[in-house]
C-alpha cells in the first residue's frame, strides 16, 4: 500500500502546482502607454501586457488606472481582460 501511495501523493502535488501556475492574475496600475497594433498595454511599472489580435483600445486613455487580469506564459504576460479601477 504505502508503495502505491507515495507516488500517488507526488503526481498528486506536482499537478496541483502546475494548476497553481496557470491561474490568472490582476495587475493594478496607471497606463503608461497603448499600441492598438501590437495590441499591448504598458502599465507604470513597464510591465507590458499582450492582448489577443482586434483589441479594441478606444475606450482607454494614457494615465487612467486599470486592472488588467492575465496569465504568464513564458516570460510573456497574456492579458485577457482591461477594466477601469
Amino acid at each position: 500500500m504505502r508503495k502505491f501511495l507515495i507516488p500517488l501523493m507526488l503526481v498528486a502535488s506536482v499537478g496541483a502546482s502546475s494548476a497553481a501556475l496557470a491561474a490568472p492574475s490582476i495587475a493594478h496600475g496607471s497606463i503608461r502607454s497603448m499600441d492598438s497594433k501590437a495590441c499591448t498595454v504598458t502599465l507604470g511599472d513597464k510591465a507590458v501586457y499582450q492582448f489577443a489580435p482586434k483589441c479594441d483600445f478606444s475606450k482607454l486613455k494614457a494615465g487612467e488606472k486599470v486592472a488588467i487580469t492575465y496569465t504568464l506564459s513564458g516570460k510573456l504576460k497574456k492579458a485577457t481582460a482591461i477594466t477601469a479601477a
